[in-house]
């Protein structure tokens, strides 16, 4: 076997473990790196069972008639879902609908768009009626997770 059909082996060997782990990957930010839509009816069985084993952050926002959606705000938290797959769950409330509201209440969001980073049964409330970036996010989950580390 000479030099060159040996490298070429080798290349095309590095290219199909390449593509298997990238394909690995996107299909567990698939599974774990979006954002899941929370109601009051979901809220134990999406945020209260999960927020003891990894931190939870809760997206409170208004949609409905009156208000559209805010594409570019959406699409940070969406990025920030897929960048911290796995580590965090990103959950998703819209107060709009009026059973909903009870969660914003009793997380001292009444501005939208709200965001509550939880780490077991502490919270941490960020931003509240401002548009905020995936670095935002980032800062506010480095920040929580120091202030509500076990000491």
């Amino acid at each position: 076997m000479n030099a060159r059909t040996l490298l070429s082996s080798v290349l095309a060997l590095a290219v199909l473990a390449g593509g298997y782990l990238f394909y690995r990957d996107y299909q567990y930010r698939q599974i774990h790196g979006t954002v899941t839509q929370v109601s009051l009816v979901t809220w134990d069985q999406e945020v209260e069972k999960v927020k003891s084993a990894e931190p939870v952050l809760v997206y409170f926002y208004r949609e409905n008639d009156k208000n559209p959606a805010n594409e570019a705000q959406n699409e940070e938290v969406r990025d920030f879902a897929w960048s911290t797959a796995g580590r965090v769950k990103v959950v998703a409330v819209n107060v709009g609908h009026i059973e909903n509201l009870p969660l914003a209440i009793a997380h001292g969001t009444f501005r939208q768009p709200a965001f509550v980073i939880m780490v077991g049964d502490d919270f941490v409330t960020g931003p509240s009626g401002v548009l905020t970036t995936k670095e935002d996010l980032t800062r506010l989950l480095q920040g929580a997770l120091l202030k509500l580390a076990p000491r």
